[in-house]
């Protein structure tokens, strides 16, 4: 590995870090309530969850969005269709609330840790920061998106290990499992034309609808 490759993998790694403070943690991302519901209730139906997330949401919406967002980074015009997409596939008050919030916490890492200047607002959300940060990086399109991908199903896989709850083993068997289907994953996100993208999930939208009034919680998504 040459200096440059190992210094963006370095970058990489602290992007995708949870100890990088946006606040993550905080968030299930209707994980919660699939477990109140009864989708999630051992390590079984945890897997066949987790999977659906991968292929459904991933797959078909966020991960190419997150690799046009890269592309685009220095088109502002083509950077802004994508960003506002993504904006609009927010489809809860509690899922619009918390792709800003993170964002917030992204762009204050920005300033105060790489003392860069924020270029995109934190109405966009989450990914188009994330987006912009990783393309003025130059990091690779398909390291990014494998790290957004392990960022995303370890947070939600924690949230289910620590509400079902599941041991710790249980929860490493569920994340190695998933690691083994992501290559793939992301392989076949790169693959998709703009036509066959979909952030149409009805009962995601449910489930997270359903946490607002949720009686018990302890997330905040």
């Amino acid at each position: 590995m040459s200096i440059h490759n190992a210094a963006q993998l370095l970058q990489l790694l602290t992007l995708s870090s949870t100890a990088l403070p946006v606040g993550a943690y905080c968030y299930s991302q209707g994980v919660e309530t699939a477990i109140d519901i009864g989708l999630i209730h051992d390590e079984t139906s945890a897997i066949a969850y987790f999977e659906e997330v991968l292929e459904m949401l991933l797959v078909r919406f966020e991960l190419p969005v997150l690799k046009r967002l890269m592309q685009h980074h220095d088109d502002q015009d083509q950077f802004l269709v994508w960003a506002n997409l993504y904006k609009a596939s927010r489809e809860t008050k509690e899922l619009l609330a918390e792709s800003q919030q993170l964002a917030f916490s992204l762009n204050a890492w920005i300033r105060d840790v790489l003392k860069k200047p924020v270029e995109v607002k934190k109405q966009f959300g989450f990914v188009p920061v994330y987006a912009q940060l990783c393309g003025r990086l130059g990091l690779n399109d398909v390291d990014v998106l494998t790290a957004y991908t392990f960022t995303v199903l370890e947070n939600q896989v924690l949230a289910a290990v620590k509400t079902v709850p599941l041991g710790q083993m249980a929860g490493q068997r569920i994340l190695w499992h998933l690691h083994g289907l992501v290559p793939q994953a992301v392989e076949k996100a790169l693959q998709l034309v703009d036509e066959q993208l979909s952030s149409a999930l009805p009962r995601y939208a449910m489930l997270s609808m359903k946490h607002e009034t949720q009686y018990s919680r302890l997330f905040r998504s």
